[in-house]
């Protein structure tokens, strides 16, 4: 392999004085959006987080009191009177609104909705869902409460149940959220204020090191990679990284912590306050019967069960006359050694009796208990910064002289990486080539810039061409940000709509849509091309997105299952449009020696989406309920169709006509049933998409369609956890995807690559039942974005160079093995709804995905068999 030097001979001069002053404006504006959006999404989802805290620590105080009115309603029917001959309740409705100030209304309704007892704002009482009910009344007996979130209220409800243990009644509030928001808010300002010294230095921190990471490049280029590096450069760079990324978001949690200390432990007072009047309350009834001071028995009992359900509780006791407290009763997560009775702890002490009070204590370092959470926070703000400063300034980013200074340092990269493996490896010959490629047309571009660029070359892109492939790209972006935003709520959303009249399990109910939608997606694919040739291309997009929104918008209002189902056919059919009309329109604009990584950008637009959708669908759905998330995700397809209105789709210049080129035909037919009959007639081919493609796409959809969002709520956690789940995917998935790409056409070999990420998703399915709860889940979503980022691109591959060699013995061309490909792999996305269903209902969730990895490793060790002696198709070429 010829070094990159000698490729390039002795023609290194540019005149890098010129390109100076552009490279530090550059710089400068790169650094600063990219503080701006580190700081901005730090703050926001640090203020998120404490808005959250502050509304658990209230809406923990409503579950209790709910849960006394309801017990007592309860022993009256045990004692055989009805919930609706029960005068007292209205009252006791009443006292329940006046102890707590943010309680807008209390309603009490029977099991067939009729009204029995109200207080409060009645009107609050239409924005209770009748399908909010059903889930709770078909639970049984010990059910944990159920929170909904609207724009303008969060509603808390529970059921009441006879002695028979049949449903009788339900009870649900209305919780205020303004107070709590204005005290995020205030949080936030004081954020803000505190953290403006640190977004300023990391501003000036991330100016310098790109620029002295591109003034190195720029050396390394001219002196074509053989020149002096800068003294004390690395050791320098590194220190401004390290600020920018572990020192500034550090600070971040402190300005955090001291800004939402004051307000969390408002909440905490008020919670304290509200145990304490309750336990008042019996020890005053218990003493008023005659029961003497020192004979209230079952007091520890009592208290024990007051500190598990407040867990943000440490410490309750009996004082009387200022006497030493008495029965006193920790918390579980107070160490043994601070269990005295004069522990340091905050107190609020509530009056019982004449001389007696009831004493509760709470931890002092509450919040900083909570730093795990907001570090989290702050990495996943990191993460998300990355990817839409890639994807929303990626038309920037292309026009920069940054651009082609990275690509040019990733090509001198791979290249050390080649020379190191070629002596014990084979290396194919076209991979090893195209860095030098890549090298040389980073050279062109920079010379073009400082106006040195040299007669006749053409090896880079046109400036038209990247404008519209920044173009497809966010296309793309959008329209699968529509559907990410979807993943942390669609399928509980989809759970409670009315059935079909059928005996199906709520899980099935939720499945069916997503089938729906999974089916028309993959009927869509062979469908786009054979538009495309018909239609102007970019009013296809046009009209796909329109349809989506329009979709996606009505979703939100569907009333039952086989409008549900209907709706989310319509919108998979315009997602699965969308994206075979922008691959046909990366066909039709770019030349040949571009187009491989055109296409490439469809895939990295959409591993983009799913890391920023998730969390902040999770966010918004928590917030301000369901159709408020709806609404974000037509709002994304409806930014998808702006963008779309941009396209000039012309051929690129010295191309021909779309509909005379070969390659536009054999994409034209591509989904013809004599090349998909040809496909499956070819073993090694078929060995892959059933051994690896199929299972693969059924064990991604039913974990993260189906069984992350329905075992996260079953764990009573916020839509926000399960974005923050699945964010895990994507994120491993694509911290992975491109290093296995290159690795698999360096190497020329794909099967090892194909086997190893079957044998790795099927261990993730074993993470689940093994660790349990959150971390189980956290864990198997990683291990599954690790494992399916080993087999995307080598499988893929493999199913296309089957065919490479041998068109002539074969009705089957490469595009339409990647058409027979995509929509045969879609057959699992299909039957993954109804698998995991009956799986569910046979296994609960954990033994679901562990019953799907059995099934994922039975199809690798089919792969192994099926493929064994077949020697690598890059060598063997």
């Amino acid at each position: 392999m010829n070094d990159i030097t000698a490729a390039r001979g002795a023609a290194t001069g540019i005149d890098t004085a010129a390109l100076q002053p552009r490279l530090r404006r550059e710089s400068l504006v790169f650094a600063a959006i990219f503080s701006l959006v580190l700081f901005g999404l730090s703050l926001v989802l640090i203020a998120w987080r404490t808005e959250q805290l502050l509304t658990q620590l209230s809406q923990d105080r409503v579950v209790r009191l709910l849960r006394q009115v309801a017990d007592e309603a309860e022993r009256g029917m045990r004692f055989g009177v009805a919930v609706v001959d029960q005068g007292s309740l209205v009252e006791r409705l009443q006292r329940l609104q006046a102890e707590d100030g943010a309680l807008r209304a209390v309603f009490v309704d029977t099991d067939r909705g009729e009204a029995i007892a109200r207080a409060g704002d009645a009107a609050l009482r239409a924005g209770i869902d009748a399908r909010w009910s059903a889930p709770l009344l078909a639970a049984g007996p010990g059910h944990a409460p159920s929170v909904r979130s609207t724009g303008h209220a969060m509603f808390v409800g529970t059921a009441m149940f006879d002695s028979a243990g049949a449903p009788a009644a339900m009870l649900w509030a209305a919780i205020d959220p303004t107070g709590i928001r204005a005290q995020a808010r205030a949080a936030a300002a004081s954020m803000v204020l505190r953290a403006l010294p640190l977004m300023v230095g990391t501003l000036f921190l991330a100016w310098w090191a790109l620029l002295r990471w591109s003034s190195r490049v720029l050396a390394s280029v001219q002196h074509g990679g053989a020149g002096p590096r800068p003294q004390g450069y690395g050791k320098a760079l590194w220190a401004a990284v390290l600020f920018a990324v572990v020192v500034a978001p550090s600070a971040m949690v402190w300005v955090a912590r001291e800004a939402a200390r004051p307000f969390v432990t408002q909440q905490i007072q008020e919670n304290a306050d509200a145990v304490g009047r309750t336990l008042a309350g019996q020890v005053a009834r218990a003493v008023a019967l005659g029961v003497p001071w020192d004979g209230l028995s079952g007091l520890d009992a009592l208290f024990a069960q007051q500190l598990a359900e407040a867990p943000e509780l440490s410490y309750l006791a009996l004082r009387r006359d200022g006497a030493a407290p008495t029965q006193a009763a920790w918390g579980a997560d107070v160490p043994q050694a601070e269990r005295r009775d004069g522990a340091d702890f905050p107190r609020r002490t509530i009056a019982a009796t004449p001389g007696g009070s009831v004493v509760v204590g709470y931890p002092a370092d509450y919040v900083n208990r909570q730093l795990g959470g907001m570090l989290v926070d702050l990495v996943l703000a990191l993460v998300i910064a990355a990817v839409l400063v890639r994807e929303l300034a990626r038309g920037l980013w292309r026009r920069s002289l940054l651009f082609p200074l990275a690509a040019y340092a990733q090509a001198r990269g791979w290249q050390r990486v080649q020379r190191r493996w070629q002596r014990r490896h084979a290396v194919a010959e076209d991979a090893a080539q195209a860095n030098d490629r890549d090298a040389d047309e980073c050279r062109a571009q920079l010379l073009q810039a400082a106006g040195q660029a040299p007669q006749g070359s053409g090896t880079a892109p046109s400036a038209a061409v990247s404008s519209q492939l920044t173009l497809l790209r966010l296309t793309v972006f959008l329209v699968a940000l529509s559907e990410e935003l979807l993943r942390p709520f669609f399928t509980v959303f989809a759970s409670e709509v009315r059935p079909l009249g059928m005996a199906l399990s709520p899980t099935m109910v939720a499945g069916l849509p997503v089938a729906a939608f999974m089916a028309t997606l993959a009927l869509a694919q062979p469908a786009g091309p054979a538009l495309a040739r018909r239609f102007d291309l970019r009013w296809s997009l046009v009209l796909s997105a329109l349809a989506g929104t329009a979709a996606l918008a009505a979703t939100a209002w569907a009333g039952d299952a086989w409008t549900l189902i209907a709706l989310r056919a319509v919108g998979g059919a315009a997602y699965g449009l969308a994206l075979i009309l922008v691959q046909t329109a990366i066909v039709r604009i770019t030349p040949p020696q571009q187009r491989a990584r055109g296409l490439a950008e469809v895939a990295a637009a959409i591993v983009a989406a799913g890391i920023v959708g998730p969390p902040f669908g999770g966010m918004i759905a928590a917030r301000a309920g369901d159709v408020a998330g709806f609404a974000a995700c037509a709002l994304c397809m409806t930014g998808a169709l702006a963008v779309a209105l941009r396209l000039s789709l012309a051929p690129a210049p010295g191309q021909p006509q779309p509909q005379k080129t070969g390659a536009q035909r054999g994409l034209a037919t591509t989904g013809g049933w004599r090349g998909y009959w040809a496909v499956l007639r070819e073993p090694r081919a078929v060995c892959v998409i059933l051994g690896a493609a199929l299972p693969g796409r059924l064990v991604a959809v039913t974990v993260l369609s189906v069984v992350v969002p329905l075992y996260m709520s079953e764990l009573q956690q916020q839509p926000a956890v399960a974005g923050r789940v699945l964010l895990l995917y994507f994120l491993c998935f694509a911290s992975t995807a491109s290093l296995v790409a290159h690795w698999s056409d360096l190497l020329g070999r794909r099967k090892p690559f194909i086997v190893a990420g079957g044998g790795l998703s099927a261990l993730a399915c074993l993470a689940l039942p093994l660790l349990g709860g959150v971390w189980g889940m956290a864990a198997c979503c990683a291990l599954l974005g690790f494992g399916q980022a080993l087999q995307s691109s080598p499988q893929i591959a493999l199913a296309t160079e089957v065919f490479e060699h041998h068109t002539q013995d074969s009705s089957a061309t490469p595009e339409q093995a990647l058409a027979a490909f995509r929509l045969i792999e879609r057959g699992g996305s299909i039957i993954a709804p109804f698998v995991t269903a009956v799986a569910v209902t046979a296994f609960g969730y954990a033994g679901a995905v562990v019953a799907v990895g059995i099934l994922l490793a039975l199809a690798t060790l089919g792969l192994v068999a099926g493929l064994r002696g077949q020697r690598p198709l890059l060598a063997a070429a």
